[in-house]
């Protein structure tokens, strides 16, 4: 088995090459494979850092010239200034550096070169610099290399979809198995221009054709038009233009189709990304075309996993000087401390939740320390953050700038809490909130699937709140405020100790092992889908009778604790009510509307009145926490009525209904639609 770790960046054996978390994550999976005496080497641009790696490592010039001339199509909506197409040239050279023990060979050459600071083009340059195109240049230049030069047997091993959805299926053509790694949560509609997948799949001397049927329905129903418009405020879902003859390609979808296996870094993250289960976006997922070709990749679905590194679960807590730690940052060791150390992502990261809960907190005379790495790349100035640091200077230590690990590692020792109110199923993994606890900060932390691996959500080793997908959510600043008040005054060792348990049992030869197994697996045998999951993601349908057979008290477990009509009519139940209880107490109305014995629950569950001005709106159906009419992307607040229901005013408009969105006590997210009728008065 040879293995090739192939990313757009992998610099993670030299902090001067590490722009982002996936560098260093390569970097130890490759030396944990490598201990196990698997053949590995890594493949990446080299970013114009020739000059640093010859001085500082034993560099070979490889026998490997590759004169790239490509028309690359663009997206005319986007590069308006420009043609269709443009043409790429470059004279691509293969150079090897050895390090520990691992072959890493980077590639130069033209646009490779570009950007050598940051390595990453700016957002803002798409459709205005040409040098945008960098990391698609390094898809075409990898795959030509590999397929130059890769030995037979060989396992690509591709990070983040949306930096190699071109090179799965021409490696698979040229003899590789191709393991693709789901690294971030970008939205899961996320496409490239059709046109561009289809040519350059073909210049890769792949099949354009698998690119194709991967395409949306129009989904331009009432309800279906609002959620295309307000589901991108979620960072769940983009929304695309129509235009004839036009048309975008889900890489993830095509990856699903086109990969050998497609690999995750936590269970919770697989789960969320292949059913968007309970998020504003799962009932427009059901439509889609990535949520079909997910189901159909059932059997290629694993997960690797992510890991803690060495020095933070080998770290002794008690060796570590809180007093000194606390005093040099001026605050009082004699109060509880609140650790967070994330980059500088608002939204993602929760920071304006944090930065209100924290401030309230203090300014209702509540008496702690908050300790805040807020990496930020230029000098920050954040309207919740700054303020609180400057109301509350001897409360609060705020640091935007790099900082050595050992001291991060001390101020965690040296905490109490850690407070990571991630939003939007950003996070998968989260190896911030790991690190930090297995130094013993008790954590406090949404529950995200991608983070639920750390027990916080099932009360083992901290706490919980609850998912947000709103960019200013003031209920989620609330739950924060409520659990740090009891979390500030109980005691915590016995969770210190659990959290620090479960973080340490992350470790990077798991990992490897894992994924070994994995390649072995793919190279023998071929991978097969677990039937627990298949039934657990709602795809039922997807067993034979046989195989439901063998599972039948997962699968009727299944089919009543979700209603799920089409799963139980197999199993043989026939309790409709408590099948219409299950789906009720999901908000899951098309379930509910199966049921003829109970339509007239359904059909009074809410109503519209056109008072000849605003439309009155009621709802009462179901454990609604909160409900919405959204129109437009704009949201109008429905308020309780005090008998469990919810009833408000919101502006008439021409259309004859109402699209709500409701959030169950669950903390599930369901919409529903309201017929309006003309009122009496």
């Amino acid at each position: 088995m040879n293995v090739v770790e192939c990313h757009y960046e992998f610099g993670g054996f030299d902090h001067r090459l590490v722009k982002g978390g996936i560098s260093v994550y390569l970097w130890n999976l490759s030396q944990a494979l490598s201990a196990r005496g698997v053949g590995v080497s890594g493949l990446t641009a080299a970013h114009g850092a020739l000059p640093l790696l010859r001085e500082h490592y034993d560099m070979t010039d490889l026998d490997y010239v590759d004169e790239l001339l490509v028309d690359v199509p663009l997206d005319p909506l986007v590069w308006k200034d420009y043609g269709e197409s443009a043409k790429i040239s470059a004279r691509i050279t293969a150079h090897r550096v050895s390090v520990h023990g691992v072959d890493v060979v980077v590639l130069a050459g033209g646009l490779l070169d570009a950007h050598p600071e940051t390595f990453y083009p700016p957002y803002e340059s798409e459709g205005r610099d040409l040098a945008f195109v960098k990391p698609l240049v390094f898809q075409l230049a990898a795959t030509r290399y590999l397929v130059h030069t890769m030995a037979p047997r060989t396992v690509v091993h591709l990070h983040e979809p949306h930096y190699h959805y071109l090179m799965p299926q021409p490696l698979r053509a040229a003899g590789a198995e191709v393991v693709c790694t789901v690294r971030s949560t970008m939205p899961v509609n996320k496409k490239v221009y059709g046109r561009e997948v289809r040519e350059l799949i073909t210049f890769l001397g792949g099949d354009a054709s698998v690119a194709d049927g991967l395409g949306d329905p129009a989904l331009d129903s009432a309800v279906e038009r609002e959620m295309r418009a307000y589901l991108p405020t979620t960072h769940l879902y983009d929304d695309y233009p129509e235009r004839p003859g036009h048309d975008y390609v889900s890489g993830l979808a095509l990856v699903a189709r086109t990969a050998s296996a497609l690999d995750f870094l936590s269970p919770g993250q697989l789960e969320h990304v292949v059913t968007q289960g309970d998020t504003p976006a799962e009932t427009l997922f059901q439509r889609l075309a990535v949520r079909r070709e997910l189901r159909a990749a059932a059997d290629k679905l694993v997960v690797g996993g992510c890991a803690v590194g060495e020095t933070w679960r080998s770290v002794d807590r008690s060796t570590v000087d809180r007093e000194a730690v606390l005093r040099a940052r001026g605050l009082d060791p004699a109060l509880p401390t609140i650790f967070h150390n994330a980059r500088y992502a608002v939204h993602h990261k929760g920071q304006r939740e944090l930065a209100r809960a924290l401030h309230e907190l203090l300014d209702e005379g509540l008496r702690f320390n908050a300790v805040l790495h807020v990496l930020s790349p230029t000098p920050m100035d954040d309207p919740e953050l700054n303020p609180l640091a400057a109301a509350h200077p001897e409360r609060v230590w705020l640091e935007t700038g790099p900082m050595p690990e050992p001291e991060l590692i001390e101020l965690a020792c040296a905490s109490d809490l850690c407070l990571f109110p991630s939003k939007f199923e950003r996070d998968t993994f989260l190896l911030a909130m790991g690190e930090a606890m297995a130094c013993g900060a008790v954590p406090l932390a949404t529950a995200q699937r991608g983070m639920e691996h750390f027990e916080h959500v099932l009360g083992t080793t901290g706490a919980s709140v609850p998912r947000s997908f709103r960019a200013d959510d003031r209920a989620l600043v609330d739950e924060i405020k409520a659990q740090l008040r009891r979390l500030l005054v109980a005691d915590l060792t016995a969770l210190r100790a659990n959290a620090m348990r479960v973080a340490r049992s992350f470790t990077w030869e798991k990992v490897a092992a894992d994924v070994h197994a994995t390649f072995d697996t793919i190279l023998h045998k071929g991978l097969s889908a677990d039937p627990v999951a298949v039934l657990r993601r709602g795809w039922g349908d997807l067993l034979d009778d046989e195989a439901l057979a063998r599972h039948a008290v997962e699968a009727r477990d299944q089919a009543l604790s979700t209603g799920d009509v089409e799963l139980a009519r197999r199993l043989g139940i026939a309790d409709d009510r408590a099948l219409f209880e299950a789906a009720r107490e999901r908000g899951d109305v098309a379930a509910c509307a199966l049921f003829p014995e109970y339509q007239h629950e359904v059909a009074s569950r809410g109503s519209v009145a056109d008072e000849m001005g605003p439309w009155r709106v009621s709802y009462r159906f179901g454990p609604v926490r909160t409900a919405d009419v959204v129109r437009e992307g704009r949201t109008w607040p429905l308020y309780p009525t005090g008998d469990g229901g919810f009833g408000g005013t919101v502006p008439a408009a021409a259309e004859r209904s109402a699209v709500l969105l409701l959030t169950l006590a669950s903390g599930r997210v369901v919409w529903d639609e309201l017929e309006v009728k003309e009122s009496n008065a």
